[in-house]
């Protein structure tokens, strides 16, 4: 009587876990909403979109140096001469006004110029990587949460194959066609079972509280997701995929923008030994301190010309240093193509594995689905032993693991290809559209 009181318990418990909500379904979202909040939410995006800030500063330094200086001056000079008849004092009050402008900088201005656009370019370029790279994890989070999804219907599955085999045994015992070992190993089947659907929900849960935090959304106002893992076909060839990450990779597009930027610096380096050209004028007004005096304006207009006849090597040890950055730069830059080329070849490789695996983990869920019905009716019939018909149910268990397991794979590949292309957000949106 113990041990029936025990089972029942275990199967009470059983359909309450099972019947415990995964997850919300008003209000839930899909996939594309989740990366619209992605890119909206995220923090390391809202972090790196300063950069743009950063470059608008910059280029405001660089259009200052189209703009003359203006600076204004002040002074009180008061003196007192005992030499003079009636101890007179000297005080003079002066203010001016100084306007200058360069007019030939050595190429440094034009040069600050150009980079303030190449600046400007660069921030956008690592906005985009860093957005391309972050929509990739959003699906690899996302999808992960429906993994979770799919391992809690295969283990609630699972305990429900294990309550009804209980009941059966149970049943069979009270006929006198099973022992009390075999009800051991039923309910022992259940218990295991029970345990494996309490892990996977630990499991979802972590994974949507993950996804949550990636999305810039408080654990307190977390909600729902929606979908399915289904993963779509492998499109277009290796030639095309290396071709549109060659057009479209931001990481790319910045090094050859910073190849134009260390360009410039070598020409302000080198405008530090080279004339420069500044016209100036200056206006201004003398008050003398004497009671017969009147006060006088002044004005002045000049033309100077800086010729730099020695500065300790400072300008060419300076773009000498900025060559070599430069060199790096190409290296950098080389290296980065011939990486480009390698994340393509390995994205498709793991492509077509990953969709060869689902194929055959599809073909298993199959066969492990015939093997536990033909063990069912065995086990009713008498000749197929409880054990085999134990194990027939823990492989289908675990085939369904691997098929959503395989999809998932399959999926994540499909979207790291499409990361290494630079292509992850427009094809986002086109898989969106009816």
């Amino acid at each position: 009587m113990k041990k029936k009181a025990t089972i029942l318990l275990i199967i009470t418990l059983a359909v309450l876990c099972s019947t415990l909500p995964v997850g919300a379904d008003d209000g839930s979202i899909d996939i594309y909403k989740a990366v619209e909040l992605t890119l909206q939410n995220n923090s390391a995006l809202r972090s790196l979109r300063q950069e743009t800030i950063k470059a608008y500063a910059f280029k405001i330094q660089a259009d200052g140096t189209l703009l003359p200086s203006i600076t204004a001056d002040a002074g009180l000079d008061k003196q007192k001469e005992s030499t003079t008849n009636d101890g007179a004092r000297n005080d003079n009050k002066t203010t001016a006004v100084t306007l200058e402008q360069i007019i030939y900088s050595g190429g440094k201005n034009s040069a600050l110029r150009d980079q303030s656009k190449q600046v400007k370019s660069m921030a956008e370029m690592i906005i985009a990587d860093g957005e391309n790279n972050a929509v990739g994890e959003l699906y690899a989070r996302f999808y992960n949460v429906l993994l979770q999804k799919e391992r809690i219907k295969a283990e609630e599955s699972a305990v429900r194959t294990s309550e009804q085999h209980l009941k059966e045994v149970q049943r069979m015992r009270e006929l006198g066609l099973a022992n009390s070992l075999e009800v051991i190993r039923a309910g022992q089947q259940l218990a295991t079972n029970m345990a494996n659907l309490s892990t996977a929900r630990g499991l979802y849960e972590s994974a949507h509280i993950s996804l949550m935090n990636y999305m810039g959304i408080p654990p307190e106002k977390r909600i729902g997701v929606k979908g399915e893992l289904n993963a779509p076909e492998v499109e277009g060839n290796r030639p095309l995929s290396l071709e549109r990450a060659q057009t479209n990779r931001a990481d790319l597009k910045k090094l050859k923008e910073q190849l134009e930027y260390q360009e410039n610096q070598i020409q302000i380096e080198k405008s530090g030994g080279r004339p420069k050209i500044t016209f100036g004028i200056s206006a201004g007004y003398l008050d003398p301190y004497q009671k017969t005096d009147v006060g006088d304006d002044t004005w002045r207009a000049a033309l100077s010309v800086t010729v730099p006849i020695f500065d300790r090597n400072t300008s060419r040890g300076n773009a000498i240093k900025a060559g070599a950055v430069l060199e790096q730069d190409k290296i950098a830059l080389e290296q980065k193509e011939l990486d480009i080329k390698s994340e393509v070849e390995i994205a498709w490789s793991e492509a077509e594995s990953t969709l060869q695996h689902l194929k055959a983990s599809e073909k298993a869920l199959d066969l492990a689905k015939e093997s536990l019905r033909l063990a069912e009716v065995g086990f009713r019939e008498g000749v197929t032993p409880q054990l085999d018909l134990l194990s027939a149910q823990t492989s289908l268990t675990a085939a369904r693991l691997e098929y959503a397991k395989s999809q998932f794979n399959h999926l994540i590949a499909i979207v790291a290809l499409k990361v290494t292309e630079g292509t992850v957000i427009p094809w986002t949106w086109e898989r969106r559209l009816p």
